[in-house]
């Protein structure tokens, strides 16, 4: 809670501009001088004209003024300003959006901002029905303050006048120099009207709430889907989802006896007969209960499949002897849970060898993003019972993630990223704010890539775990 001129204040408040959002001078205007032609723009840009807006001038003298500072007829500008007052209308789908907000968020004040003149500002209100004046709780103008945007005393004197608390204060204008100047006071900003619903919702909702509303709406359909939108049938992305949610109403896994496969349904761009895997496997083992027998007798198996260089492959396959360094985490992290780490000790060397030498930097075969690595490596020390490791490995992993801070990434990654981070006592309010902000308007966040298949180079990601790995990150979990 804020504390604003004395008062405390939790309410939400949207400050917005009327030029560029509500309405569209046509700024292209020209006006004919003795040599050339001169916009419109131009001329509401002159300080004669800044000076007007606030009341230095009447509407005679500013007209005479800009007629002879850029050489037109005086006749001809207060036509073209006339002709403005009679048939310039507000855009009504934009003024539909915030009375949408109102009605969806009771409490939510709109407060209406604007650089304009006692003339111009009369005549919009004689033309103008009384839905777009009423959408608004406040209107202030640069006329009735004698100040006008970007001046800190103008926003300063609206927070004053709405008891507003800058943090919880969004500000809407289509000038970059006025958006930056109520930013520098606290407030939240957005220049232009691209997008503009969704990063209002944004704002005023909850993102937790929204993205757990949005998988509770869509349980048992969300699907791993490529980047043209084909539908795949898998486990991993639902074992994830499970992990991160711990809601089973969620998803739809069917266990198998023993080993698991990556695919729960036909395989596609792959071989038509497609093998369990170690990495689909170790994620069950991590994220469902087993009876500690069957684990154990799971786990015996796996090993195995142990290669020449300690590491236990990919797959169940003998002529596909991949190894892949997300997936010896993922190995990892069940063995630790069990209290079996002590089995792989040339896998736990590699892992920490990747880690020492950025080697995850570019990715693996199947997982591209950086923070696989970093995200099963917090993972591990998550379920590992073993002191020694999180001595080991715990002050090289904080200082990695610590690197990754602010860095490029989609919603999947930057909630990989702050998931390590809120395990490790990281402060990220920057990709924090940037998940938030990647929100869309049903609540959930968009497919981002999770995995590739290497073969046909198909991009495949999951609305529903990027959301769940979105909602647990700006929870604050891991």
């Amino acid at each position: 809670m804020t504390v604003t001129n004395g008062l405390k204040s939790n309410k939400t408040t949207i400050l917005v501009d009327l030029g560029g959002i509500f309405v569209h001078p046509p700024l292209n205007h020209k006006l004919t001088t003795a040599g050339s032609t001169i916009s419109l723009g131009r001329v509401l840009s002159s300080s004669i004209w800044m000076d007007y807006e606030v009341g230095k001038l009447e509407e005679d003298d500013c007209f005479q003024q800009v007629s002879v500072l850029f050489g037109f007829h005086e006749k001809d500008f207060r036509a073209m300003v006339s002709d403005l007052r009679e048939t310039l209308t507000y855009d009504k789908h934009m003024l539909a959006v915030f009375r949408n907000l109102k009605t969806e968020n009771p409490g939510v004040e709109i407060v209406l901002v604007s650089n304009i003149s006692e003339p111009e500002y009369r005549a919009l209100r004689r033309r103008w029905d009384s839905s777009f004046w009423e959408t608004f709780d406040h209107i202030f103008t640069s006329w009735e303050l004698g100040v006008k945007k970007p001046s800190l005393r103008f926003y300063q004197h609206v927070l004053r006048a709405t008891r507003a608390s800058p943090h919880k204060t969004l500000f809407i204008d289509d000038q970059p120099e006025n958006v930056l100047a109520a930013m520098s006071l606290g407030m939240r900003g957005i220049v232009g009207t691209d997008d503009l619903p969704r990063k209002l919702k944004n704002f005023v909702g909850n993102p937790v709430e929204r993205g757990l509303a949005f998988l509770r709406q869509n349980a048992g359909r969300l699907f791993t889907t490529t980047s043209a939108g084909d539908t795949i049938d898998e486990n991993y992305a639902q074992l994830l989802l499970l992990e991160a949610t711990g809601d089973e109403s969620l998803v739809d896994l069917k266990r198998p006896p023993r080993l698991w496969n990556f695919f729960s349904g036909k395989p596609k761009y792959t071989s038509h007969i497609y093998p369990d895997d170690m990495d689909s496997t170790a994620l069950a083992l991590t994220v469902l209960d087993y009876e500690p027998e069957l684990a154990h007798s799971i786990l015996d198996e796996m090993l195995n499949y142990v290669n020449e260089d300690g590491l236990i492959q990919v797959y169940t396959d003998r002529f596909r002897p991949r190894v892949d360094a997300v997936i010896a985490l993922s190995v990892l992290v069940a063995f630790h849970k069990y209290d079996r780490g002590y089995e792989l000790p040339q896998m736990l060397d590699w892992v920490y060898n990747i880690l020492l030498h950025r080697a995850y930097m570019h990715g693996t075969r199947y997982y591209q993003s950086p923070e696989w690595v970093l995200y099963y490596a917090a993972r591990l020390l998550r379920y590992s019972k073993d002191p020694s490791l999180r001595n080991r490995m715990e002050g090289l992993l904080r200082a990695r993630v610590a690197e990754r801070v602010g860095a490029e990434g989609d919603a999947f990654c930057l909630g990989m990223r702050l998931l390590a981070c809120n395990f490790l006592g990281i402060e990220n309010h920057p990709d924090k704010e940037r998940l938030a902000s990647m929100q869309q308007e049903d609540g959930g966040w968009e497919a981002s890539m999770m995995y590739l298949f290497p073969t046909d180079k198909k991009v495949v990601g999951n609305r529903g775990t990027t959301s769940a790995l979105a909602v647990k990150a700006l929870q604050g979990g891991l």
